[in-house]
This record gives structure tokens, C-alpha cells and sequence, in this order.
């Protein structure tokens, strides 16, 4: 007759394998929510323009996958920036240090970018 029960060991050494899966399963999550463009922007924010001000001085884009920057590596976004007041976030927006604390995308990119410690 075969047990049913859990053995001691076999228990933490489940419970070892799931521990070891969620930071990874965390990651994955994180990194398709990053790459999910805003499609609305948040009301009464100030947006940065690509084409004006700070926005084009720095060479953002709304979407970092379009630019033709050589400066740009692959996975860098604003998202991901250190400049990019998350806590302040709206939707997939928030304010940049950079840009004066006007509002961008969380997968824009300007050649600021520089990566969070």
C-alpha cells in the first residue's frame, strides 16, 4: 500500500521549487508589462513632445523599439530608467527628471537614458 502524504523532505523540497520560480515568473511579468505601450495619456498631465522642447533636444521617442539611435541597446526604456519617477506614475506614464518632470511613456527612450542601480 503506497503512502499519501507528503514526506518531510519531499514538502521543502517543493516548496524550494516554487520559491525558485516565482522571482523568474515576477521577471516575466514585469517585462511584458514593460513592453506594453501606453495608448492614453494621462489627463491634465504635461506630456513631452518628441518633436519639441527637451524632447527633441534628448532625442525621445514615445516607443524606444523605433528609434534609430545608435546610443540605444536593446531593452532600454524609460521604464527602466533611473530618471523615471515610477512612484508618481499614471497608466503607463510618469514624470522624467530630465524632461523637466513632464510626463513619458514607460517604453519611450531619449539618449538620458541611464539604467536603474
Amino acid at each position: 500500500m503506497e503512502k499519501d502524504t507528503l514526506s518531510r523532505r519531499s514538502f521543502f523540497k517543493l516548496v524550494a521549487a516554487g520559491a525558485a520560480i516565482i522571482p523568474l515568473f515576477a521577471k516575466a511579468t514585469k517585462s511584458i508589462a514593460a513592453d506594453s505601450c501606453p495608448s492614453t495619456a494621462p489627463a491634465g498631465k504635461p506630456i513631452v513632445s518628441p518633436t519639441e522642447g527637451m524632447g527633441k533636444t534628448l532625442q525621445y521617442v514615445n516607443d524606444a523599439k523605433t528609434t534609430k539611435n545608435p546610443k540605444h541597446k536593446s531593452g532600454n526604456a524609460c521604464g527602466n530608467c533611473k530618471f523615471f519617477n515610477v512612484a508618481k506614475g499614471e497608466g503607463g506614464y510618469a514624470p522624467c527628471t530630465m524632461m523637466g518632470m513632464k510626463y513619458v511613456t514607460n517604453c519611450g527612450w531619449c539618449t538620458s537614458y541611464a539604467a536603474k542601480a
